[in-house]
């Protein structure tokens, strides 16, 4: 976007960036507060006029679904050639990954992820990886992994205060629950193969 004065965003304009203004103001909104937002208030985040999420999107359902999938292709980018989730990636871009399903889960909404990607290729390259595991094996290492690294990036933080860590000490920590989610994950890091 280009600024109309200094330091001053401007509106987006054309297709492409009013549309990645209304999925990145929904994201917002999504994790900071959950689904409970009107079309006026993503509008307004975005800059633009509230009719543009039905030109765009059709619907606020349809453009949470999109702004969900947006979160997920974000995610499933960091995999690894293999398919492998990076261990710390609940946690990235401030835990918006983490975060988005937490409110999600909080607020017993229907699932807004129109696919798995991330999952389902940690699945199978895991599967591919270590072919002595079962299916159920890998599934349950996928979910105990996976439900480790986000329920740490929903509440490290917390976590962190009531047990007075200091922040010096808060980055190995962090590290160490990304060496067990990639231990539990089996997710290969370099850190741990050598």
């Amino acid at each position: 976007m280009t600024t109309e004065a200094e330091g001053a965003p401007s509106k987006p304009v054309g297709k492409a960036d009013v549309m990645r203004a209304l999925l990145d103001a929904t994201t917002a909104l999504i994790v900071e507060k959950g689904l409970s937002m009107s079309v006026r208030e993503i509008a307004s985040r975005a800059g633009v006029n509230h009719g543009l999420i039905h030109t765009y999107f059709g619907t606020k359902e349809n453009l949470l679904t999109a702004a969900f999938d947006d979160i997920q292709a974000r995610a499933a980018d960091e995999r690894d050639e293999l398919g492998f989730p990076p261990a710390d990636l609940a946690g990235r871009r401030d835990g918006e990954l983490a975060r988005a399903l937490a409110r999600v889960m909080l607020e017993g909404q229907a699932d807004p992820f129109s696919s798995r990607r991330i999952t389902a290729s940690w699945r199978s390259a895991l599967a591919t990886s270590a072919p002595e595991l079962t299916t159920a094996e890998v599934n349950e290492r996928v979910i105990v992994a996976a439900s480790l690294a986000l329920g740490y990036a929903l509440f490290a933080d917390h976590l962190a205060m009531l047990v007075d860590v200091s922040p010096e000490d808060r980055p190995g920590i962090d590290t160490r629950v990304a060496e067990l989610v990639a231990e539990f994950g089996g997710i290969p890091t370099p850190d741990l193969d050598d």
